[in-house]
């Protein structure tokens, strides 16, 4: 999604359904903008019209390149109001909220409909809290990814079995949870 493009992005959208996307996939730090600036909130609202789940990356934004350096826009704590301004939309906050993992377990424990995304770092460095939070109250909450080529999926989901989950966690985790979300 690019917040950017009004209108034409509203119309991608909807051609994107008809050629079967199930959700929409955007990083607030290329458009400096954070999550709750009203420039996205038009995708939102088709987001919740066409009933696609917007999975954003929240947490830091590293620097992939050196002559290219974007701030960190958005926090976990930035879903907050937009869950709350749009009930009905399904957000997932992926690549974890790093450095704010507690975060990003609250705004999934608050919000019916906000999910966590444990893409683009490797499994066996998530934080003690959220592995507890997978495993435990937050097990329907977080759907597993690998931001491939990030990590090699064989890799992730090696690293997820050597976590320990209990097998009804892992399943919810591995597959259940975005079987349900798309």
């Amino acid at each position: 999604a690019d917040p950017t493009r009004g209108m034409a992005q509203l119309r991608d959208l909807e051609r994107a359904v008809e050629l079967g996307f199930v959700g929409v996939h955007a990083y607030p730090h290329w458009f400096r903008l954070p999550p709750d600036a009203p420039r996205w909130y038009p995708i939102y609202a088709k987001c919740c019209e066409l009933d696609l789940p917007f999975m954003l990356q929240v947490g830091q934004n590293l620097i992939y390149q050196q002559e290219v350096r974007l701030p960190s826009v958005a926090r976990p704590i930035l879903l907050d109001q937009v869950a709350i301004d749009f009930p009905d939309l399904t957000l997932i906050g992926i690549h974890v909220g790093t450095p704010w993992f507690d975060e990003m377990i609250a705004m999934a424990w608050k919000h019916e409909r906000v999910f966590i995304g444990i893409d683009a770092y490797a499994p066996k460095h998530l934080p003690p809290s959220l592995v507890r939070y997978m495993d435990s109250y937050g097990s329907h909450k977080v759907l597993f990814g690998t931001d491939w080529p990030v990590i090699h999926p064989e890799r992730a989901v090696a690293e997820v079995a050597a976590l320990g989950l209990r097998p009804p966690s892992h399943a919810r985790v591995m597959r259940d949870n975005a079987l349900a979300v798309f």
